[in-house]
């Protein structure tokens, strides 16, 4: 089975991309615009870098995609155009998929952290979450360049999961490490 996992933003998309078939995945953050660039045509980019990552994989079976957060869970932490943008992106990654035949799964961000990460006390800050996913990556061997990357292989991890594939990176895990630095 071939995936695709997103973790949508317009400062830096996290992509995860494998084939079923290779023992690492592929990896990677895009930028789809800055302040100036218009909600749509974040939405071109994204489509093109979804493009190029299910061609370089072989054709997508799946795509697994994070939810953007409720708006009213970050009621006054964010603006609406950013909360427009998030399901504008999210949208797009829908409709991607109905247009190529491709299943779309959309997945919720705790969930698919309490797998990757393990359980987190209520009130975990974000960025803790955010190193926790690349300590995470990187125990499983990918060395992810940023966050993104290491979230959106979080998914990737998940969606394995979740699929009942288990991917070279997790064939040989016997006790998931702590993460943390605990012993």
């Amino acid at each position: 089975m071939k995936l695709i996992c997103l973790d949508l933003s317009k400062r830096s998309a996290g992509l995860a991309g494998w084939d079923g078939k290779t023992t690492q995945p592929v990896v990677l953050s895009k930028q789809l615009g800055s302040t100036m660039t218009s909600p749509g045509m974040a939405c071109a980019r994204l489509h093109g870098v979804i493009n190029d990552l299910n061609m370089v994989i072989g054709g997508a079976d799946v795509i697994y995609c994070e939810e953007p957060l409720q708006p009213a869970a970050i009621q006054g932490h964010t603006t609406s155009e950013t909360v427009t943008l998030a399901y504008g992106l999210y949208a797009h990654a829908w409709s991607y998929c109905e247009a190529k035949g491709i299943r779309f799964h959309p997945t919720n961000q705790t969930v698919w952290r309490r797998y990757f990460l393990g359980p987190m006390k209520r009130g975990t800050k974000r960025p803790t979450l955010k190193a926790l996913a690349i300590e995470r990556a990187r125990q499983l061997g990918v060395n992810p360049t940023n966050d993104d990357e290491a979230e959106s292989f979080g998914i990737l991890d998940y969606a394995c999961e979740r699929e009942g594939i288990v991917p070279p990176w997790r064939a040989n895990e016997v006790l998931r490490p702590a993460l943390g630095g605990v012993a």
